[in-house]
């Protein structure tokens, strides 16, 4: 009976906000009609209730329009003034038609209507590509030469966003990037090591970014720079002796003190954007090229469990990173009558 009782309101609320809104259509027509006419006067009392509740987001749109005209035929500056100002806060990232009246046109041309900057949270999948510069080798000779492979992690951003002109914007923000890259190496014939690294950052990513439309695409590309600070690094150890009766080596081993805190990574990228009302869902790929390596030649003599426990050396490693990242960019709007 409770749930009968629930479905009976919701159907007669809806039946309600139906008849509420073809009031509210009804009533807007016949405004339209007495501007149509000249009749003017009684405009703003007829739109006046279903500005509050009633109208349609097109149709309080076409209201607001009509009422500024109303106002300006009338010469009441200041009143089409002040309902600019309600339109505008309600609909900031409304876009001038074809078919809008020339008046309104003429006033809304009077204002500031493009965001003064813009919001956007990131995050996605980081693929981390190492590069060895050069290899020191556990075994005599340096006869065995380490196995390096693509790993994964991911990535957050936080940026500042802001038109520098046309279709060209600037960003700031912050970054962490989580990433992992795999190790392996066989240093004497009776020992395998396989290890996974794991390094942890934070950044300041700086970009230019063009937007351009192909083909009634949304597309843009990007270029910056991001420095980057290691915040924490580890590995991962599994050493594997083929004698009977040895049990693997096993051990998670804290290398931050031996790598280098700062890197510089310039990156390029392109991607896909759609509009989401006032806002914006983009899809992008971007590639960010290491260019200080890893090792801090300081200190990285003195980590002498790497070699007496794994029988492992560390070499001079750059890894570079490929992003595939979805974005939510939020504009942020300050109408203001500018002349």
């Amino acid at each position: 009976m409770k749930r009968f009782l629930i479905f009976i309101s919701l159907v007669f609320l809806s039946i309600l906000a139906l008849q509420a809104q073809n009031t509210c259509t009804e009533q807007l027509r016949i405004a339209q009609r007495s501007f149509d006419d000249g009749q003017l006067d009684g405009i703003p009392t007829m739109l006046s209730d279903c500005m509050k509740s009633g109208f349609t987001n097109e149709e309080k749109a076409n209201a607001y329009k009509l009422l500024i005209q109303t106002y300006l035929f009338s010469e009441k500056i200041q009143e089409a003034d002040e309902v600019m100002m309600q339109f505008l806060s309600e609909f900031p990232s409304y876009s001038i038609a074809v078919n809008d009246p020339k008046e309104f046109i003429s006033l809304y041309n009077t204002y500031r209507t493009t965001p003064i900057f813009k919001l956007e949270v990131l995050g996605g999948l980081r693929l981390g590509f190492p590069f060895v510069s050069e290899d020191f080798s556990a075994s005599p000779g340096n006869s065995d030469i380490p196995e390096y492979f693509m790993g994964a992690g991911f990535g957050l951003e936080a940026n500042y966003i802001n038109i520098i002109t046309g279709n060209f914007s600037y960003s700031a923000g912050l970054s962490f990037t989580y990433l992992s890259t795999g190790y392996w190496d066989e240093p004497y014939y009776y020992s395998t090591i396989e290890a996974t690294f794991w390094n942890m950052y934070t950044g300041i990513p700086l970009s230019i970014r063009y937007d351009y439309d192909f083909r009634g695409l949304n597309l843009f590309a990007i270029a910056g720079i991001e420095p980057v600070y290691l915040v924490n690094s580890r590995m991962d150890f599994t050493r594997t002796d083929n004698i009977i009766g040895r049990e693997p080596i096993t051990g998670v081993e804290n290398l931050t003190f031996y790598h280098r805190k700062m890197d510089v990574r310039p990156f390029f990228g392109a991607g896909i954007y759609v509009n989401l009302g006032r806002d914006q869902l983009t899809a992008s790929i971007n590639y960010k090229f290491s260019t200080i390596n890893q090792i801090d030649e300081n200190n990285y003599l003195s980590n002498w469990t790497l070699n007496e426990k794994y029988l492992a050396i560390e070499d001079e490693l750059f890894i570079n990173q490929l992003s595939f990242s979805i974005s939510y960019i939020r504009p942020i709007y300050n109408p203001k009558k500018i002349r």
